[in-house]
């Protein structure tokens, strides 16, 4: 029987009715099998704006120029666009796979390979693998995902989230070291939102964020009748100031507020992510920076002032009749508006400076300064934290690691590049993307051959790990307990994760006679694990003060977000009356090839 086929139009009509997802193929294969059937139909399934909808559905951040580059070679022809961002999607996948099964240094080249070759590219597959299904035991109940479990789920994750750690990072790093020759006015909005690289979070959704705030103020500013003609506001100085003053009132209406006592000392409300969304209450510079990036979508001339005390916005007019002014963000509850005559040299006075000093403080401030003077705020906020307002490990680590690059970058002092070093094993995969390829062409000759001493060592050190393996076979002293085994400390009462040992203790001796080592009833002569603990520290720990011991649910569902880390060397969980190990990952199954086995004999046997 012959089946008559359908007008292309109708075909093509029926293709626009299907759905764009993001976390599904489904719409996807559907046009793909159209593409394998009958010359109209796959004529059809060909047109270009079908797959529009679809592409920027599943794909929404992108390498700007790579992204134009891509339009152009394509003709702008969306199926052959996604087609060539899917090629990235694999390769992208074949290389962090790669980087779960290997150790060493191999590893650090794939993830500069990523940056080099895709960069923001790469951010959407990344992002679905750092969010790919986890094992059921790690799930929090009722929480029903469908999705196939991949093959290492758990390092899986952690690994994706390391390589979009790094691209986002190269990405800031290489933003602000274009300030060093071109730091203008346009540069703070991007610059400032680079802050929030440091924590996975790309700063063309904090652009994107700040532009939807822009329109909410221009809804605001029509309902309630106020002026939104650049034109009418710049040339009537009482006009420009409600205006200003306006924009204030607005900010207060969409929650944004002065952080006051122990909330202005928080570490959150320094990061635009942050400070845009869930930590709205915030300090005066997080508010000026809001101010003036919505300020000069809405047509006003600002810029923030390095004020003493609190910073300022300073907004002036292209007509030589309205004199400039200054609008304090923070305190406008109280009096938006400042003039330079009646209260700037009050507000001077009262943070200790001579007026005859006025000029640096009350001009536009550059994007480098900003930069700086928000690095010392995190500094400053993580000297000073509220009492009981407890900070998770790795986002303090990363605060302090984006504060140490901003003044390396402006300052190039050893000092913060000695700093850099001692946080960097935490963000593994940064060391070529970051610091070689993006922070060392930034810093003086003399520092770079710093630098490169120091990232050359790691290097060394990663190749040296990668030929290094612990079989028990080859002990001579017994190691009593193994990687991947949950442990109570008996002397703290903290709760650990053992993911290394050595057969007897390997740390220095300032460390042995600080810790009081020797008076353990082994002292140094015991076994000694290298372990997590629950909120992602480091520790080390001797055999004499390891106790068996398993986890509550709630601990168990807060492992990966307490201690992201221990995504890097355990799989799954298993736990058996009492006592509970990990499944080890690729990587400590090769550096410790004898303690999967071990350790489960140890869990079914009940041995202490």
């Amino acid at each position: 029987m012959t089946i008559r086929e359908l007008p292309f139009d109708l075909y093509v009509q029926i293709l626009e009715q299907l759905t764009p997802l993001t976390g599904s193929d489904e719409s996807i294969i559907v046009l793909i099998s159209c593409l394998k059937t009958s010359t109209l139909l796959r004529a059809a399934a060909s047109v270009s704006r079908l797959w529009e909808p679809h592409y920027h559905a599943r794909y929404t951040i992108c390498d700007p120029a790579k992204e134009q580059s891509r339009k152009r070679s394509t003709g702008g022809d969306w199926r052959l666009m996604y087609f060539e961002r899917r090629r990235i999607d694999l390769e992208t996948l074949e290389i962090l796979f790669k980087i779960v099964m290997e150790r060493g240094d191999g590893r650090l080249e794939r993830a500069r390979e990523v940056n080099t070759k895709f960069s923001f590219d790469a951010w959407n597959v990344l992002e679905m693998a750092a969010n790919c299904p986890l094992p059921d035991t790690f799930r929090e109940p009722g929480v029903l995902d469908l999705r196939p479990i991949p093959p290492h789920a758990v390092p899986l994750r952690f690994w994706a989230q390391m390589l979009l750690g790094a691209i986002a990072r190269s990405d800031a790093v290489c933003t602000w070291g274009k300030l060093i020759s071109n730091d203008t006015p346009q540069s703070l909005e991007l610059s400032f939102a680079c802050m929030s690289s440091f924590f996975v979070y790309p700063p063309m959704k904090v652009l994107s964020q700040l532009e939807e705030l822009a329109t909410l103020c221009k809804i605001y500013f029509i309902k309630h009748q106020m002026p939104i003609d650049p034109a009418e506001f710049t040339s009537d100085s009482a006009k420009l100031r409600l205006v200003c003053s306006s924009i204030c009132d607005f900010l207060w209406s969409c929650g944004f507020e002065a952080a006051d006592g122990e909330r202005f000392h928080m570490l959150q409300n320094r990061f635009p992510h942050l400070f845009l969304t869930t930590h709205q209450a915030t300090i005066p510079i997080s508010l000026v920076y809001i101010f003036v990036c919505i300020a000069r979508k809405m047509g006003v001339t600002a810029a923030p002032t390095d004020f003493p005390s609190r910073v300022l916005a300073v907004v002036s007019s292209p007509h030589p009749d309205v004199l400039e002014f200054f609008v304090d963000v923070f305190g406008s509850r109280t009096q938006a508006i400042l003039t330079l005559h009646d209260d700037i040299p009050r507000f001077l006075i009262q943070a200790g400076i001579h007026t005859n000093t006025i000029l640096p403080w009350i001009s536009s401030a550059s994007s480098t300064s900003m930069l700086l003077r928000a690095s010392r705020n995190v500094l400053a906020s993580v000297n000073n934290f509220p009492a009981g307002a407890a900070v998770p490990e790795v986002e303090l680590h990363t605060a302090i690691y984006a504060s140490l690059m901003i003044n390396a970058i402006f300052m190039n002092d050893r000092r913060y590049l000695l700093n850099i070093m001692k946080h960097i094993n935490r963000f593994l995969l940064d060391l070529l993307p970051v610091l070689v390829d993006s922070l060392t062409p930034l810093l003086h000759p003399y520092l770079q051959e710093q630098l490169m001493t120091h990232c050359n060592a790691i290097m060394e050190d990663e190749k040296e790990a990668a030929a290094t393996s612990h079989p028990r076979s080859a002990l001579t002293r017994e190691v009593k307990f193994f990687v991947g085994m949950v442990f109570k400390h008996a002397a703290h009462g903290y709760v650990g994760y053992v993911y290394g040992w050595d057969p007897s203790c390997a740390a220095d001796e300032d460390w042995i006679r600080e810790m009081g080592v020797d008076l353990l009833s082994r002292g140094r002569h015991q076994p000694f694990y290298h372990a997590l603990d629950q909120s992602g520290s480091l520790r080390y720990v001797a055999e004499d003060n390891i106790r068996a011991t398993c986890l509550e649910p709630a601990d168990v569902h807060r492992i990966f977000t307490d201690a992201p880390r221990a995504g890097m060397y355990f799989e799954d969980l298993t736990q058996v009356e009492g006592r509970a190990r990990f499944l080890l990952s690729p990587e400590l199954n090769a550096a410790y090839p004898d303690d999967e086995a071990f350790g489960d004999r140890w869990l079914r046997q009940g041995e202490d």
